[in-house]
């Protein structure tokens, strides 16, 4: 934020082979006139057989769907998240079903919300050497499929009407092999079979019942029993997700309640890089504990993780997240910053889309190293910079893409973690190559019918400039001189994000994951610390503590002051170099150089421990 400061002041339906037809895996995002399917509650059934529910959009795939027990079974899980093996890197919400998965497409339009997962493809996936598999060609009597380069006949089995009778393309997907004969191994004995993208057909003409002369594979099953053993989703009777749960009032969906993060989290934005900054980590946990701060936050940057070969570096990473979960101190990170292989310049900004799904699996992989032990992850820093994002302004739009796909790929790994939206910089300005206001950009977010689903908090960074956090423009003047005419140099600037939240219905609370005031420092860009000597930062800090629990009750529930201890790392610096570096981290900090505690330190201790 403080860097950033600067700134404002001076400043799955892709289409195979051409085909309009669905079957596939990726998602074609709206267009202006399209409409996302409705959130409201639209009925559910839960399945005595399996003690599982169907619900909502999940539901409405069931019931329109021809002959949906036969051709999907019923449930057996609840809807949860996890990673396509179709196109790793992404992330779904599935429901498994005896012989389906579906899952659902947030991007796509109503028709192809939720689409069947290519269970079929996966079964054939190590097979296309075989003869069946291999494309025949066109035999001219209509029965050929041009894309996977199969027929769909009647002949011997009579698949190709049992195809068109069952739901067709959206339902079974393309043919992926001819007809052939194949044991089965449950029974021991040859049937004529067919795969398809989603399923697997197979002949029993000697049934005396004709319903059950075409059976179709059990893969939801067959895919549980291999990869989910002790995925408490398919526990009979496990509770449906809180925005797939409905309430008796008429089909409207219960509003979302707001997360429950225990009461405020008081965190701390904290250094603990022992080998670049020569950190004392664990006395600064301490330091963190003994002010009765119960959080702190960090960066963890992706370029600095994994490198070209894609190798996650873990390193210090785990010192850092096993001293913290160690001190008993909970952790939120910020996620950011790529590799200069994942963008479209080689800077290190937002990832091209590319390399979304690089960035998910990463994510995955933190996600899943570290589960139990990070509590929240913030996506992205102040994404309505420039200079966050390769010297150009995205956009929401664009970061929403990628917080949707992030969201999902640390909630598959770890459902307990809460996901923060990034907070961006409070600034005025509105230049593509500088940044854009963020209230624009919280308009936009929060506009995007996605941030109610994949978001638990909405992440925020207020200014304070010299002002006191119980001041703001038309209200309680402010001392300051310089910096005060507009809230963006205020700590007041969370009302101003809280209105947008309400006018959007964003039911949920806020955090603010970067804030505090600089005191005197040498910086010309942040003279406006000159102003403000550290008893008043003491005080603009307990003031803003106080606004917490009274004024912004019960919706601000989050404070992650910047910062506890860069004028350790900052002193280090200019002993290096005989200067202290561009940004005056130190002057933000509560600590000083050598440890000891600066006013503001004990005046948040003395607050806290009351």
């Amino acid at each position: 934020m403080f860097r950033r400061l600067l700134s404002s002041i001076t400043l799955m339906v892709v289409i195979i082979a051409g085909t309009i037809l669905p079957g596939v895996t990726q998602a074609v995002p709206h267009s202006p006139n399209e409409v996302p399917p409705s959130r409201t509650f639209a009925g559910s059934r839960t399945f005595s057989e399996t003690g599982h529910t169907i619900s909502n959009y999940f539901y409405q795939k069931w019931t329109s769907t021809p002959n949906a027990l036969f051709v999907y079974g019923m449930p057996i899980s609840q809807p949860f998240i996890e990673e396509s093996f179709t196109n790793p890197g992404e992330f779904y919400r599935v429901q498994y079903f005896e012989r389906a998965v579906l899952e659902e497409h947030p991007d796509n339009t109503a028709q192809y919300y939720i689409q069947g997962r290519l269970m079929g493809s996966r079964l054939v996936s190590s097979r296309q050497a075989e003869t069946p598999f291999k494309p025949v060609a066109d035999p001219k009597d209509g029965t050929y499929d041009g894309v996977s380069k199969h027929t769909l006949r009647d002949s011997p089995a009579p698949f190709r009407t049992f195809y068109n009778n069952n739901g067709g393309l959206t339902v079974f997907g393309r043919p992926l092999s001819e007809q052939f004969q194949e044991v089965n191994k449950a029974d021991g004995k040859t049937y004529w079979v067919q795969y398809f993208e989603r399923q697997r057909m197979e002949w029993h003409p000697n049934q005396p019942n004709p319903q059950y002369r075409i059976l179709l594979g059990l893969l939801g099953n067959e895919y549980r029993d291999i990869n989910h053993k002790s995925n408490q989703a398919f526990t009979a009777g496990a509770a449906l997700p809180p925005e797939l749960s409905g309430a008796n009032n008429g089909g409207a969906t219960a509003p979302p309640k707001p997360v429950n993060t225990g009461g405020i989290a008081y965190g701390v934005n904290i250094n603990l890089s022992e080998q670049d900054s020569g950190i004392d980590r664990k006395r600064s946990l301490q330091m963190t504990r003994d002010a009765g701060l119960g959080w702190v936050r960090f960066m963890v940057y992706w370029k600095f993780q994994q490198d070209i070969s894609r190798e996650v570096k873990w390193g210090e990473l785990d010192a850092k997240v096993n001293d913290a979960h160690a001190a008993g101190i909970k952790i939120l990170v910020t996620v950011a910053k790529s590799p200069a292989w994942a963008t479209a310049n080689g800077s290190d900004g937002m990832p091209r889309r590319e390399n979304f799904g690089d960035f998910n699996s990463f994510l995955s992989q933190v996600a899943t190293r570290y589960k139990g032990k990070i509590n929240a992850y913030e996506v992205w820093n102040e994404p309505n910079l420039a200079h966050e994002n390769g010297g150009r302004v995205a956009g929401a739009a664009y970061y929403m893409d990628l917080l949707v796909g992030a969201s999902q790929a640390i909630k598959a790994a770890d459902p307990a973690a809460y996901v923060v939206s990034a907070g961006p910089s409070s600034t005025e300005t509105n230049l593509s190559s500088v940044a854009m206001s963020d209230l624009v950009f919280f308009e936009q977010m929060f506009s995007d019918p996605r941030f109610k689903q994949h978001v638990d908090i909405v992440g925020a960074h207020p200014g304070g400039a010299a002002n006191p956090a119980d001041t703001c423009p038309g209200g309680k003047p402010s001392p300051a001189e310089g910096w005060t005419n507009n809230s963006e140099f205020f700590f007041c600037r969370v009302e101003d994000v809280k209105a947008r939240m309400d006018k959007y219905g964003i039911n949920k609370p806020m955090w603010v994951t970067e804030y505090g005031w600089a005191t005197p420092n040498h910086t010309q860009n942040y003279r406006f610390g000159n102003q403000t000597s550290y008893e008043e930062q003491a005080q603009y800090i307990v003031q803003s503590l106080e606004l917490a629990n009274t004024k912004y009750s019960p919706w601000l529930t989050g404070l992650f002051l910047w910062n506890l201890n860069y004028s350790v790392s900052d002193e280090i610096a200019k002993k290096k170099t005989g200067r202290y570096g561009e940004d005056p981290f130190y002057a933000y900090s509560i600590i000083n150089a050598d440890y000891s505690p600066r006013p503001a330190y004990n005046a948040i201790k003395a607050y806290l421990k009351r």
